[in-house]
Parts: structure tokens; C-alpha cells; sequence
């Protein structure tokens, strides 16, 4: 079976347009994991909803940054947040893309927050 696409070869693919959207939101999706602050951010997460300063704090990165990264991350609906107060609430996003996803298939227990020196639960 021949997968490739018009973007690749210039013809038409006889796959049918579901197929082709589904790997459009895969490429996508390969696309904003490849960071490896991400790809952390999300296993961070499998455990529930943190703040952007947990986040932060877990990965040693700048409020700044880990905010971009985030953002992003809620744009591809791979996060979903809420706002109490002073802080948002980043939290994994319910859709299949995410439930089908390898990288959060069996994450190492290295990558847990409470692996983290100084961290402790709120």
C-alpha cells in the first residue's frame, strides 16, 4: 500500500480525506513534541493539573519560557487550562490524538514531579 501524498508525489491520494486529516493531526501533533520540554511537560501532567510555576520549576526553565511552551501546547489541543485566581491550571487535553499517543504510554518514573528535589505535592 502506497501512503504517500499529493504533497509528495503531486497526485491525488486515494486515501480516503478522514485518513488524511488523521495524519495532518499526527504530523501536527509529532511536530510540537518535538521538544524534549514538551514532551516533559506532558509526562509531568499525566499525573494531574499543575501550575505554570510547578511546571516551570520542575523542568528548570524561566516562567517565560515554559509559558510559551504551554501555550503552544493548548493551541495544538494537546493542554487544556484553567484560571483560579493568580494562576493557570495546565492540565492534559481529553481527545484521542493524546489517548493514542506513545509517548504517554509508559513515561520513565524519573519523569514524575515528585522526582523532582525540593518539590512537594500542593
Amino acid at each position: 500500500m502506497n501512503f504517500a501524498s499529493k504533497e509528495m508525489t503531486g497526485m491525488a491520494s486515494p486515501l480516503p480525506a478522514e485518513v488524511q486529516i488523521l495524519a495532518q493531526r499526527q504530523a501536527a501533533l509529532c511536530k510540537v513534541l518535538s521538544s524534549t520540554q514538551r514532551v516533559l511537560i506532558l509526562w509531568f501532567l499525566i499525573e494531574g493539573e499543575r501550575t505554570v510555576s510547578e511546571i516551570a520549576a520542575a523542568l528548570g526553565a524561566s516562567l517565560p519560557a515554559t509559558s510559551q511552551h504551554l501555550h503552544l501546547m493548548e493551541l495544538n489541543h494537546l493542554l487544556a487550562s484553567r484560571r483560579e485566581k493568580q494562576n493557570i491550571y495546565y492540565r492534559l487535553a481529553d481527545n484521542e490524538l493524546l489517548q493514542n499517543c506513545l509517548v504517554l504510554a509508559k513515561p520513565p518514573k524519573e519523569a514524575s514531579l515528585a522526582a523532582v528535589p525540593g518539590h512537594t505535592e500542593a
